[in-house]
């Protein structure tokens, strides 16, 4: 209820929409029930004049009164705030295009920040490129169908973050920690992870061309439907994760990851595995299509 309070006194349209209703509720009430207003309270009360035709007279004008600030007022202020949060847009979009490249602690912070006004707002398309946001805790942002090339968040985190239907190839996300956050449908080519702790990240769709994980800890994550043509898995810890229609998935490329236990692929290449690396745990004929 306090929230509710707080968002209602912040917006203007709100508040005076409150008091037209307050107004016009009293005026009307006032007005129905004139005949015992008018027995009960006014018979007597006579002060200049302040007498029962002038409230008669003034009744009739609330209402004009009411009706011009309940619709002309409310309808001023909502156009006024429409033309206020399309300016504030704007200005947002051109600080981040104008500082994306910059990396600098107090500016990463910033351009976070507008990105995340920009969500409220409840605007998902962020067309930046070179965009720098290293060492910062990127939590809870969603982006959809716009560009993001060349993003950047070195020894960082992304935490409970959507990205879907981006291009965001030669992107850098070494040394930092992902979760909770899906890439659907993403363009990522060529982009880094090197290093990076990636538990359960949704790569569904996404194009993973020459995308690289070394050494990375993919476990559990998921690469469904993927394009994982020369990507590299050097090191990268594997355990659980789900490669069910990749496309140009080889053993060749799976083979080079430090632990495949439980890797969910096809019987084809899971046979390959096993050839191979005869002492990696899985699950015979079961769970996978």
């Amino acid at each position: 209820l306090r929230n509710r309070v707080k968002i209602i006194i912040k917006s203007p349209v709100a508040t005076l929409a409150i008091i037209a209703a307050v107004l016009v509720l009293a005026v009307f009430l006032i007005t129905a029930f004139w005949d015992d207003v008018s027995s009960t309270v006014l018979p007597n009360t006579i002060l200049g004049l302040y007498k029962k035709d002038f409230w008669e007279n003034f009744l009739v004008e609330m209402h004009g009164i009411v009706f011009e600030l309940s619709i002309i007022g409310v309808l001023i202020l909502w156009l006024d705030s429409k033309r206020s949060k399309s300016g504030e847009i704007t200005r947002l979009r051109e600080d981040l295009e104008d500082y994306s490249a910059l990396d600098f602690p107090e500016i990463n912070v910033k351009k976070l920040g507008h990105i995340k006004r920009l969500n409220e707002h409840n605007i998902k398309s962020i067309d930046v490129q070179n965009l720098v946001l290293n060492g910062l805790k990127v939590k809870g942002i969603i982006a959809e169908g716009s560009r993001l090339i060349g993003l950047k968040i070195v020894e960082g985190s992304i935490v409970g973050s959507i990205f879907k239907s981006m291009k965001m190839r030669s992107s850098n996300f070494q040394k930092s920690t992902i979760k909770s956050t899906t890439f659907e449908s993403c363009d990522l080519l060529k982009s880094k992870f090197n290093e990076s702790i990636c538990k359960g990240v949704d790569f569904t769709n996404s194009s993973l061309e020459r995308a690289e994980f070394t050494n990375s800890d993919l476990q559990s994550s998921i690469f469904n439907g993927c394009d994982v043509r020369e990507a590299k898995f050097d090191g990268a810890n594997l355990k659980h994760a789900s490669f069910y229609n990749a496309m140009h998935l080889t053993s060749e490329l799976l083979l080079r990851a430090n632990n495949l236990d439980y890797v969910k692929v096809s019987d084809e290449i899971m046979a390959e595995l096993i050839a191979q690396r005869p002492d990696m745990k899985y699950q015979k004929n079961k769970g996978r299509p």
